[in-house]
């Protein structure tokens, strides 16, 4: 396993929430090796432009659209992997600045409500100016970014949008 800062070492300062994921079995089978034996850690950004603009994308998995952002490599810290996931993800290359909330998260099956595992989930502030590229050109894989740009406020269809809105 990797080792990952402790809860309260990572972004002592910032602001938790506690987030729970009810999803199906095979979804949690899909993460368990992130979870037990990788990080356990997502980083994203709230990447703002000079203009106060925030880039987000949709991808095949979300409900609406996301930050930008992703699971931290072995060996990556997560200001590290949220530069990655914002130039992966829009073609950014973002400042990223200090955490603006952590998420607690804990992983539970639909069925029975059994918590699989815990991770965590840290977003933070960033900065960035220029053209989001057409989403064919981004990503890791051809199907993985639906649509990425710039919104001057925040749009309805935002992922987690109720918990996120306040640190965005």
């Amino acid at each position: 396993m990797t080792d990952v800062p402790a809860s309260h070492d990572l972004a002592p300062d910032a602001p938790r929430e506690r987030q729970t994921l009810r999803l199906p079995e095979p979804k949690l089978d899909s993460l368990r090796e992130w979870a037990v034996e990788g990080t356990a850690l997502t980083a994203a950004a709230r990447v703002r432009d000079p203009d106060g603009r925030t880039a987000l994308v949709k991808n095949r998995w979300s409900d609406g659209w996301i930050l930008p952002g992703g699971a931290v490599e072995p060996g990556e810290s997560p200001t590290e992997a949220a530069r990655r996931e914002v130039r992966e993800e829009t073609g950014l290359d973002a400042t990223v600045g200090e955490p603006v909330v952590v998420l607690d998260q804990s992983y539970v099956a639909e069925g029975d409500g059994k918590q699989h595992f815990t991770a965590r989930y840290v977003v933070y502030a960033a900065r960035a100016e220029g053209e989001i590229p057409d989403a064919s050109q981004l990503g890791t894989s051809e199907d993985e970014i639906e649509a990425a740009r710039w919104f001057e406020t925040l749009p309805a269809a935002l992922h987690d949008g109720d918990l996120l809105r306040p640190y965005l």
